[in-house]
């Protein structure tokens, strides 16, 4: 029998014997970290960056927000978010303003975003007399769905934020928050 003569192996063995030649080859040195014998796979991804954040119109009046069905856990206050400022950034960050009102008519006014891959929230302004003051470094936080801010909580699950990671777009989520036939309260 000639060696060089081709045997004839179920393709599964074929598959296997090539891939238990590819480390001799030298090939696949570029495929790992320390080469085969470390066996780490290099990581390809870019570590994620925050895009800088534009800061939306001011909200002018209520007649044009989205109230939300959520409970603030006896504090007085109803809450309601601005279709206008909702966006999606290419770091999958969802950013909105907040407009928390209390029984006596006091705004309360934020520009946040849900981090909706890693379940954070950052509050990047507030509002004071109709303008937006910008807070510097404001850090990331868990979602906790606490007191008056269960709103987040609300947001991520149930609106902003899909469980399946599906990329949505910002009309998408905003039409979620103002044509649900089912309005969430959340109560802890």
């Amino acid at each position: 029998m000639n060696p060089l003569q081709f045997v004839n192996l179920p393709s599964g063995c074929v598959t296997a014997l090539c891939l238990l030649l590819l480390p001799a080859t030298g090939w696949a040195d570029d495929m790992f970290e320390d080469g085969p014998a470390g066996g780490a796979w290099k990581d390809t991804k870019t570590p994620w960056q925050e895009q800088v954040t534009e800061l939306p119109a001011y909200p002018a009046s209520l007649d044009r927000l989205l109230e939300l069905n959520v409970s603030t856990q006896g504090l007085p206050y109803r809450v309601y978010v601005d279709p206008a400022s909702l966006t999606v950034g290419d770091d999958r960050v969802v950013r909105f303003t907040t407009v928390m009102v209390s029984s006596s008519g006091v705004w309360n006014v934020t520009y946040e975003g849900l981090h909706c891959g890693e379940r954070n929230f950052r509050r990047f302004a507030y509002g004071i007399d109709g303008n937006w003051q910008l807070l510097q470094d404001a850090p990331w936080q868990p979602v906790s769905g606490v007191g008056a801010y269960q709103y987040r909580k609300l947001l991520y699950e149930n609106y902003l934020c899909d469980t399946e990671l599906r990329y949505q777009n910002a009309g998408e989520l905003v039409r979620k928050l103002r044509y649900s036939s089912d309005p969430v309260m959340i109560q802890d």
